[in-house]
């Protein structure tokens, strides 16, 4: 299921809901962990990571995300698309600023990169995403647009996604803007040419601007290939921005396989001092069990 479905359906459940959703679904009680601590203990601890509103609080409206993660203590959001789902950049911003929220990164919109003739219309969509990215103060773009095309090889998908990816580098290096390729995995989004970091890595390479890196989803990395903390060392100069989920649910840290006490040690230590997106599903959709476990996660990488 990739993001498009999701919203989808998240948008098909809510149309039929919406006026019960906010009112009769209750939320889970706070957890111990989140009420032993003060406000500004909370706040710095989450500091360093961004929530992502697409995937968090269902049971609200996209609006009403913005106000709800501040009030959980978080500083910064990120989320998905903007002009191909008739959103409106400038109102998102107004909900980031009247929230007090910053905005970690954006997706910006991409044809199908495996076609030679997708140039011109991914080089305009880079410049609204410049455009949307400024008006968000964001410095991060993430871009995907590396679905299979029938009939064109991967070798040739591969050649025309670097080929493009070369030409709108200088959009981003004027605006001081990252465009951040973001690879995926085979279970989660079949149908892709770009999984896990070599291919990315190559394409990076290639392309040798120093504002056309990687969005690192921690996820999508494990569900691929494992070796995290080994990539992560290798590849530290490679990426602009982490994101993370435990694997293979798609949960918050310490629901499924990895050890990301040691993985987000290693994030910071090879450099990365950004937030760290959180485009995960809490488990069982307990949002306060969820930033329980990230608070928790945050403790133990201080010590």
């Amino acid at each position: 299921m990739d993001r498009r479905q999701v919203f989808s359906q998240t948008l098909a459940l809510g149309a039929g809901t919406a006026a019960l959703s906010a009112c009769a679904a209750p939320e889970p009680k706070p957890s111990e962990l989140g009420t032993s601590m003060s406000d500004d203990q909370r706040r710095q601890l989450l500091s360093g990571f961004a929530l992502n509103v697409e995937s968090w609080y269902a049971h609200l409206p996209f609006e009403a995300r913005f106000d709800k993660a501040a009030k959980d203590g978080f500083s910064h959001v990120e989320f998905w698309f903007i002009d191909s789902w008739d959103r409106k950049a400038t109102d998102i911003a107004k909900l980031a600023q009247d929230a007090g929220l910053n905005v970690a990164q954006i997706v910006g919109d991409c044809p199908a990169l495996a076609k030679p003739d997708s140039r011109s219309v991914f080089i305009e969509n880079c410049k609204r995403a410049v455009e949307n990215a400024h008006l968000l103060e964001t410095n991060i773009v993430t871009l995907t647009g590396h679905q299979d095309v029938e009939g064109i090889p991967k070798s040739d998908s591969l050649k025309t996604y670097t080929d493009h990816m070369a030409a709108v580098a200088p959009i981003f290096e004027d605006a001081k803007i990252f465009a951040a390729i973001e690879p995926f995995n085979p279970y989660d989004h079949p149908g892709h040419f770009i999984y896990g970091s070599a291919e990315a890595v190559d394409i990076v390479t290639a392309v040798g601007s120093p504002f056309v890196k990687l969005n690192w989803d921690l996820f999508h990395m494990q569900r691929h290939e494992g070796e995290l903390i080994g990539n992560l060392k290798r590849h530290a100069d490679k990426f602009c921005y982490v994101q993370l989920a435990d694997a293979p649910d798609r949960g918050q840290p310490g629901t499924g396989d990895v050890n990301y006490l040691n993985v987000l040690k290693q994030v910071r230590s090879g450099g990365y001092a950004d937030p760290i997106g959180l485009e995960l599903w809490a488990k069982d959709k307990d949002y306060n069990r969820a930033i329980s476990d990230i608070l928790e996660l945050a403790q133990k990488m201080e010590t």
